[in-house]
């Protein structure tokens, strides 16, 4: 299990580390870090930087995450990429599969 970060002095004014950026976004820590690891283009949490060789968060930055993942923005490119969802097919009784296949005989001689 990993430990939480220790840290010597308070973040710089603007800016949070991990433990609390992870309190208020609501992620683990594990994944924060995860995420920085990935593509901007393809990370889903909010952005981070490096400070003195650690991983810090911006508050804007936090609450501007927060902020789309509250009223996320429709994608006008991917909106023609949507359906409606498949109807339901009604299901099979058990009547109606007895009249297809009739049930084999058990022949106790064989």
């Amino acid at each position: 299990m990993p430990r939480t970060p220790q840290y010597d002095r308070p973040a710089p004014p603007g800016y949070v580390y991990a433990d609390e950026a992870s309190r208020l976004t609501g992620r683990a820590i594990e994944t924060l870090y995860k995420d920085r690891q990935k593509a901007p283009e393809d990370n889903p949490g909010p952005k981070s930087e490096t400070l003195n060789r650690k991983a810090v968060w911006r508050l804007t930055d936090i609450a501007e995450w927060l902020e789309q993942q509250m009223n996320p923005q429709l994608d006008p490119e991917r909106a023609a990429e949507s359906r409606p969802p498949e109807p339901r097919r009604p299901r099979k009784t058990s009547q109606a599969r007895r009249t297809k296949r009739p049930a084999k005989a058990y022949d106790s001689a064989a």
